[in-house]
């Protein structure tokens, strides 16, 4: 099975059956955008032009991902990449369903959970498979608990984690503090680093400014 797109791996952990693990999923649509946006990036198919980012012709490996690319083609003029974690949810619907059906497709989501997203249980799978909680949150811990070198992409989930206040919501109490520094520094070096194509460094420092004016909006 093909590994999970960012946007999966998201709302895998933002829909997490443990009550008391704090998460904050409010902002969740615009985070999934960003997510979006990063699979993009990865893929080549994201490229900064000046301030925006601009959707460039390929294939994308997702029909989800597809679809934000055609909306970026499909607009006259470039827009940043703030414009597009409120755009896209516009665009394309809602995210979090048309996303969980793809993680539920996995098996990965409990029957609450699909119901919870509007989505039926895929048939023929009574039982959840944890596998792939239990995978993410492992690469996870190696970096935000045993301060392990993050690779690329699990750098760019922890960048959308951090200021979607998720990170605490991924670790035990006794270690939050200490993920919350790490994570920090990732998520700047992330979005700084010299090496970083500048779409992606767009997608993240839009992700962090939204949830900021949200959070004052709010």
């Amino acid at each position: 099975m093909t590994a999970m797109a960012l946007s999966e791996e998201l709302l895998l952990l933002a829909h997490d059956d443990e009550p008391d693990r704090p998460g904050s999923t409010l902002p969740l649509e615009g985070g999934l955008a960003a997510a979006l946006l990063l699979d993009l990036a990865t893929e080549g198919l994201l490229v900064a032009k000046g301030r925006s980012v601009v959707g460039v012709d390929g294939t994308a490996s997702r029909p989800l991902l597809a679809a934000a690319l055609a909306a970026l083609r499909a607009e006259d003029e470039p827009h940043d990449a703030r414009y597009w974690l409120a755009e896209l949810p516009v665009a394309l619907g809602p995210l979090r369903g048309q996303v969980g059906a793809a993680v539920a497709e996995r098996g990965a989501l409990t029957a609450d959970r699909c119901a919870a997203l509007g989505l039926t249980a895929a048939p023929g799978r009574p039982e959840v498979d944890p596998a792939p909680e239990h995978e993410l949150r492992a690469r996870l811990h190696r970096v935000l608990v045993y301060s392990g070198e993050p690779d690329n992409r699990t750098a760019l989930l922890i960048s959308l984690l951090r200021p979607l206040a998720m990170v605490r919501g991924v670790v035990d109490k006794q270690h939050r503090k200490q993920a919350d520094a790490l994570a920090k520094a990732i998520t700047r070096a992330t979005a700084d680093a010299a090496a970083t194509p500048a779409a992606i460094s767009r997608a993240v420092h839009a992700a962090q400014a939204a949830v900021v004016i949200a959070a004052v909006g709010g």
